[in-house]
């Protein structure tokens, strides 16, 4: 029975786990050793960029009279872990036959770990090694190289915010589908820079890159074209930050990525200037001796709210006086000029009742 049956084997990846560092892809022979005798296997493995596994295979190896498929399969770091179901003979599907392995892939990429199942109700073990095909390495790390505060001007705008360097081991950015890099205080998201990746994937084809991160500055980075960026409510305008974490997809599929936390630099320097309202030490509303307004006037100050209130009142009291006697000045005034108007025209009236009796007494004469 053993002999006919196939074993799937991948690299797992679970859910909180790293990223493979294995591509197992392709065809292969494996041996399942039960009882010092070797039981060879054909398996055909597909693993797609996030180190999910699929595949088939039968026993005995070129002749496939049991099969299997696999059921469940993932890829993480150099881990083999893998289910596999019956789908023949009679006796290993019912009940339904599934086979669990594990192991490691070497550097030279041959795999081998230990394996179990529960044929016919019972709990076989033995251990794996392939024979044939080898899986493929997964080049590249990611290596955070600096992240600090910075102010100066781009060309594009001022930067002041912070930068962020990353650097890559065994591989280049060449082709990568996808780089992702996150400003953090402590666990909260500030900013999160996605490249661009028409403009990145034509510039950055070597091993290193940074990304900036604006808090305060004039940085646009829709004319600088490598980076959407997308600021939170809370940004960095008034925490410091803390953490970057970067994010790649490789032209392999690998995932790679690393944080770096050792910020240098004074992050305050990068907060907007602060505009500071005008202090009003004197009321001049009834409405401002409310809600407590009262206790932070200082000219003058006041023991409660009425007392406030009764300085606004007779504060606009004294400007209403100040009003009228204005009002009453100017009245005052068109009187006098009336007065001095009349005066004028009694004078008139005098001047020409003289020269009138002149010329009657010439007459007379």
């Amino acid at each position: 029975m053993l002999s006919l049956l196939a074993i799937p084997l991948f690299l797992g990846v679970s859910a909180n786990a790293a990223t493979p560092d294995w591509n197992v892809t392709g065809s292969y022979v494996v041996d399942f050793n039960y009882l010092g005798t070797d039981y060879p296997h054909d398996m055909t493995l597909l693993q797609d960029a996030t180190g999910n596994i699929t595949g088939n295979g039968g026993s005995p190896s070129g002749a496939n009279v049991y099969t299997w498929e696999v059921v469940t399969g993932t890829v993480m770091g150099n881990v083999v872990d893998f289910s596999a179901n019956y789908t023949a003979t009679a006796d290993a599907v019912t009940p339904l036959t599934t086979i669990y392995a594990s192991g490691t892939i070497a550097t030279d990429g041959s795999m081998s770990g230990t394996w179990s199942d529960n044929y016919q109700g019972g709990n076989r073990l033995g251990e794996w090694s392939s024979v044939s095909g080898t899986a493929t390495i997964l080049l590249g790390s990611l290596v955070a190289e600096d992240f600090g505060v910075v102010n100066y001007d781009t060309g594009l705008g001022t930067t002041t915010g912070y930068t962020a360097g990353f650097g890559l081991a065994s591989s280049t950015f060449t082709g990568a589908q996808s780089v992702v890099v996150q400003l953090f205080n402590g666990s909260t998201l500030l900013q999160t820079n996605t490249a661009i990746m028409t403009k990145f994937n034509t510039d950055v084809t070597g091993t290193q890159f940074s990304s900036p991160f604006d808090v305060s500055g004039t940085f646009d980075y829709g004319t600088d074209g490598y980076w959407t960026n997308i600021k939170e409510t809370e940004f960095g305008q008034s925490v410091p930050a803390t953490k970057v974490v970067a994010t790649v997809r490789l032209a392999s599929g690998k995932v790679i990525t690393t944080e770096n936390t050792s910020l240098t630099g004074d992050p305050t320097t990068v907060y907007p200037d602060v505009v500071v309202p005008p202090v009003v030490i004197t009321p001049t509303e009834k409405n401002q001796c409310k809600k407590d307004g009262w206790e932070t006037f200082t000219d003058p100050t006041f023991k409660n709210q009425g007392q406030c209130v009764s300085y606004v009142e007779h504060l606009n009291k004294d400007d209403a006086d100040d009003n009228d006697n204005d009002r009453n000045h100017v009245d005052s005034d068109d009187e006098g000029h009336d007065k001095h108007k009349h005066e004028h025209e009694d004078e008139d009236r005098l001047t020409n009742h003289v020269r009138s009796d002149k010329h009657g007494n010439q007459d007379r004469d």
